[in-house]
């Protein structure tokens, strides 16, 4: 293959010999050191074969001594290519100047990817680089990555480690975050009571800090007191002397209700595809963008648009700032028609199944779900009810002071 190429850039002809001696004239080009490749041999004794540019100017006084008839059936290469069409110096000036726009655009980053990153996002990441003018775009002899590497440790607390490099036209920044926080957060250590955040039946109750006011059985309003801050100290005869406040500190669970409501339209608008498409592309060159769509048959009709983005590349990491979009349309056809009973109750489910969700990632515990579907002439109402066992803690400061006591 590099053989061919380097033949191809120096320039080759093929060759016919004909009468006199061809085996004489082969050897004596043997012998002054001549390439010639391909040989062939005719029926009639005509001999083919190849021979470069550059020893053909030489083989002339080796075709009198030899005395065979030697003439050029075939010249290949660049140096003939360009012969022949030097008529048309504005195709060499097109595809110089199509070098030159793809060696310039090498210059510039056009692609910039995070790795490691888990508690920064790829766009905290991007406005922390755009700090310092980094974005896509930017002359790649513009970035000091180690000045970069220094600057996100010190703009982003949570780093540990930064490695900066650029591969072709990609910025590739690595990151490792910090495993353990930086900071631990202050507990507030104030006196405080614990109040019901809503009514229910206590269930359980484990008292850490404070002074119980209820206890397990009781029915509790939302609001009421459940456990005080204030912690009295008496005397001998029961009598008390003063007091002292306290952060109280409790888990109590309650059984108490939970209720949802969803409301739908007596009729609903339904879109489904009528079998109409239509195609087009999506063209993005730096900031400006193209789009081509095939004409629709009418103004009023509704479409959906799907479309995948590619950028361009030439290898593994040279992009460039050139954008592929394939667009697919279907065309959609809405109507109204009344909900059915199975879609009512699925709808149901589907509540019955979001709220229950959402109790159970806060550690709720359901004992029991009822839900009913309920017509008006404004629509349907779903509602449901859910018995859970849940906590019911809610703090709130102590407003007594404590007691000074007597002298």
């Amino acid at each position: 293959m590099l053989e061919w190429l380097f033949r191809s850039i120096n320039g080759y002809v093929r060759i016919c010999l004909r009468g006199g001696s061809p085996e004489r004239f082969l050897n004596l080009c043997n012998a002054r050191g001549l390439t010639i490749w391909g040989i062939l041999c005719g029926k009639n004794g005509e001999y083919a074969a190849f021979m470069p540019l550059k020893d053909v100017r030489r083989v002339k006084p080796l075709v009198k001594k030899s005395g065979v008839h030697f003439r050029i059936t075939g010249r290949f290469g660049l140096p003939f290519f360009i012969y022949r069409n030097k008529k048309r110096w504005y195709w060499a000036a097109g595809l110089g100047a199509f070098f030159l726009l793809l060696y310039t655009m090498t210059l510039f980053i056009w692609d910039i990817e995070f790795e490691g990153n888990y508690r920064y996002t790829d766009d905290n990441l991007r406005v922390s680089l755009e700090k310092q003018e980094i974005r896509c775009g930017i002359l790649k002899g513009k970035i000091d990555c180690g000045e970069l590497e220094a600057f996100l440790r010190t703009d982003l607390p949570e780093v540990t480690w930064v490695s900066v490099s650029i591969t072709g036209t990609r910025l590739f920044v690595r990151i490792r975050e910090n495993e353990v926080l930086s900071h631990v957060p202050q507990t507030d250590q104030s006196p405080c009571d614990l109040v019901a955040a809503k009514s229910g039946t206590i269930r359980s109750m484990v008292v850490r800090e404070g002074a119980p006011q209820v206890e397990v059985g009781d029915t509790v309003e939302a609001g009421q007191l459940l456990v005080s801050g204030r912690i009295p100290v008496t005397g001998d005869d029961g009598a008390e002397i003063t007091s002292h406040l306290v952060r109280a500190d409790a888990d109590i669970e309650a059984e108490t209700t939970e209720e949802y409501e969803k409301k739908l339209p007596l009729v609903r608008t339904v879109r489904t595809p009528a079998g109409q498409k239509r195609r087009g592309l999506y063209l993005k060159a730096g900031p400006l963008s193209f789009t081509f769509l095939m004409p629709a048959s009418g103004e009023k009709e509704e479409w959906d648009y799907q479309m995948e983005e590619r950028q361009a590349k030439l290898f593994s990491n040279y992009y460039l700032p050139f954008y592929l979009g394939i667009i697919e349309g279907k065309r959609m056809v809405s109507y109204e028609r009344a909900y059915t009973q199975q879609e009512l109750s699925d709808l149901a489910e589907e509540a019955r199944k979001e709220n229950r969700e959402k109790l159970e990632e806060k550690g709720v515990q359901i004992l029991e779900n009822n839900d009913k579907i309920e017509k008006s002439v404004s629509g349907y109402q779903i509602k449901g009810q859910m018995v859970v066992v849940e906590s019911i803690v809610k703090r709130q400061p102590v407003t007594e002071t404590p007691n000074e006591p007597e002298e």
